[in-house]
């Protein structure tokens, strides 16, 4: 039996950010599914089985805090990272963590390892 790449949901609405991240991230063996706004935020997690969202803070008309909300109202222990750069962000959803931009690769990297060490059902080959 072949274990399952961890899915992350990959939010931005910078397509540059969103395509280098997605890049870099399917290159360690994760599966990415992307989207640049919360429609397509909430779509992709609906149409797919979801381990860890990654979601930008700034997302235009909605933030990644609005659409952090309505994710964990559909999973409630869902992991979710939040990329901002604002550096003293304080996590008021259970399961939040923020992380300040520009991003640390390698920490971004020890992070979903800690996550798939958590779900040992869903890990990368």
């Amino acid at each position: 039996m072949t274990a399952q790449k961890t899915k992350i949901l990959l939010v931005d609405d910078d397509s540059g950010v969103l395509e280098a991240l997605g890049r870099a991230l399917a290159s360690e063996n994760y599966e990415i599914v992307a989207a640049c706004n919360s429609g397509e935020a909430l779509s992709g997690f609906v149409e797919n089985q979801i381990d860890v969202a990654l979601l930008d803070m700034n997302l235009g008309a909605e933030s990644g805090w609005d659409v952090s909300q309505r994710l964990t109202d559909l999973k409630p222990h869902l992991p979710i990272l939040l990329m901002t750069g604002t550096p003293d962000c304080a996590s008021s959803i259970s399961g939040v963590t923020c992380l300040e931009k520009p991003l640390d690769f390698r920490c971004l990297l020890q992070k979903l390892s800690a996550i798939c060490a958590i779900k040992p059902d869903r890990v990368n080959d």
